[in-house]
């Protein structure tokens, strides 16, 4: 390298990208994966409180509560191999209802998609806020009346929060997946002509 030659000479700019499809649907299988654990903790709770209500913990031997332990790991693990095999047929349909096919890097520089990644993180931003704080609020004078004496109602009540926050960000996803696909299907054609 001469004197004259200054370090950026030669080098091509690299634009700024995105993977906008990757982080739709990024987001989408987050939120998909939280739905199903939390099904799956609420199911758990409702059962811990039928067996807690039904009084069967203290009459039994230990010996048979190990048992009915063991038997119950079982099955919460018949339902996480369910849930994965959910997950893995579902996830693609989730995958292409939020963005369409084929959506891959766009250029932020061209016109609407630095807009379309700005409603996308504020519109999920102001759901988990008012997700979160709406259901402080359902807690704070509701809620923890029921909560106070049973861990599987506190158990229930957090994860069916949890699950609708999920599914609300979820239908936002959906709704910016749709515009998000049109402008960037713009920006591709643009591309071809340039």
């Amino acid at each position: 390298m001469s004197e004259n030659d200054t370090p950026d000479e030669g080098m091509d700019i690299i634009p700024d990208t995105l993977d906008m499809g990757g982080l739709f649907r990024g987001t989408a299988t987050v939120t998909f994966v939280i739905e199903i654990v939390t099904a799956i903790m609420m199911l758990g709770a409702i059962v811990a409180r039928i067996i807690s209500l039904s009084g069967l913990i203290e009459v039994v031997e230990i010996d048979i509560a190990v048992f009915l332990l063991l038997v119950g790991s079982m099955i919460t693990l018949f339902f996480f191999l369910g849930a994965i095999g959910f997950f893995v047929r579902f996830n693609r349909r989730i995958g292409r209802a939020v963005i369409g096919e084929g959506i891959g890097s766009v250029d932020l520089d061209k016109p609407g998609v630095k807009l379309v990644v700005t409603m996308y993180g504020v519109a999920v931003g102001l759901i988990l806020f008012m997700g979160m704080y709406g259901y402080y609020i359902l807690w704070k004078y509701y809620l923890s009346q029921f909560t106070v004496d049973s861990i599987a109602i506190t158990v229930f009540s957090l994860a069916l929060g949890i699950f609708i926050l999920a599914f609300l960000i979820q239908v936002v996803l959906v709704a910016l997946g749709r515009t998000a696909t049109s402008v960037v299907k713009k920006v591709f054609a643009e591309n071809a002509t340039e």
